[in-house]
């Protein structure tokens, strides 16, 4: 019994020390940058004859050569032909695409697609497109 009480006690003053620990201060934590930025990677879909398209894709730069290239091969193999293509970057990297495909395109294959060319999971949803 005598080594039961001493084990308790020893658990004891360990637990507490663990909780007396001080939390790391903003200086000495080696992540002190807490910017939150804003995604602008989205896709909409506006449904008819032919599905009307426009993806927006954050540093678009870093996943295509030429503006959308990758993505368009990868649209094309979920989706059929792809008419109407445009691509423009603005000055923030963004790819934007405005684009028709087949009415039978899904949401998902086109999530699908994007994520294949970018490596991002980019939910589209339906819409009126302006």
């Amino acid at each position: 019994m005598h080594a039961t009480t001493v084990l308790i006690s020893l658990l004891s003053l360990t637990g507490f020390t663990a909780l007396a620990s001080p939390v790391p201060s903003a200086e000495t934590s080696a992540n002190t940058d807490n910017t939150l930025v804003r995604r602008t990677s989205n896709c909409m879909a506006q449904d008819g004859v032919a599905k009307e398209w426009v993806v927006n894709l954050d540093n678009d730069a870093a996943h295509n050569k030429q503006c959308g290239g990758g993505c368009l091969d990868n649209i094309r193999g979920r989706c059929g032909a792809v008419t109407g293509w445009r691509c423009e970057r603005n000055t923030a990297g963004t790819g934007i695409y405005h684009f028709s495909t087949s009415a039978f395109c899904t949401l998902n294959d086109m999530t699908q697609a994007l994520h294949a060319c970018s490596g991002l999971t980019i939910n589209c949803s339906s819409g009126r497109i302006n």
